[in-house]
């Protein structure tokens, strides 16, 4: 009896630790709309770039950061599916601490060398960076909620006596 409690147990805590992540899809749809309700417009390239740390956010977008806290929304082609499952990511650049679209690429070290090119780079402003943030964080409490509400609704009813 302790055991299969215990076991119940364990399985209730570890679904409770299960995070909720958007799709792929819609996280790219959130972004393009934010680029697009923002007007953010590209920057070809980037001078006095220093990658300090980036953040994924679905095989198709990166954040940058650069020092002096600088963000840069950046878009890959081809997509990189092999970001979300990596430590690391190595950044090749042509020319110096200049970041460029379509020269530059990342790849992730632990895989094959499979280049993922900057498509598009978009400065973003701190308020930017931060606003993008809180959408992403908003939808995906809303994601939980529906998840909630539809395992909610699959809980049998107890039958009357």
């Amino acid at each position: 009896m302790k055991k299969s409690l215990l076991v119940a147990f364990s399985i209730l805590l570890l679904s409770a630790c299960t995070t909720t992540r958007l799709s792929d899809e819609a996280m790219g749809t959130l972004i393009e709309d934010f680029i697009a309700s923002e007007q953010i417009e590209n920057r070809h390239s980037v001078s006095a770039f220093t990658l300090d740390s980036y953040g994924e956010l679905n095989d198709e977008y990166v954040i940058f950061r650069s020092a002096p806290m600088r963000h840069y929304l950046i878009k890959l082609a081809p997509r990189c599916s092999e970001l979300s499952f990596s430590m690391g990511l190595v950044l090749h650049r042509r020319f110096g601490n200049t970041l460029s679209e379509g020269l530059d690429y990342v790849y992730v070290p632990d895989s094959l060398p499979f280049k993922c090119f900057i498509n598009k780079i978009y400065p973003l402003t701190k308020a930017q960076h931060d606003a993008l943030r809180n959408n992403i964080k908003a939808e995906i409490t809303e994601l939980k909620l529906k998840e909630e509400h539809a395992s909610d609704s699959e809980t049998p009813e107890p039958a009357a006596e």
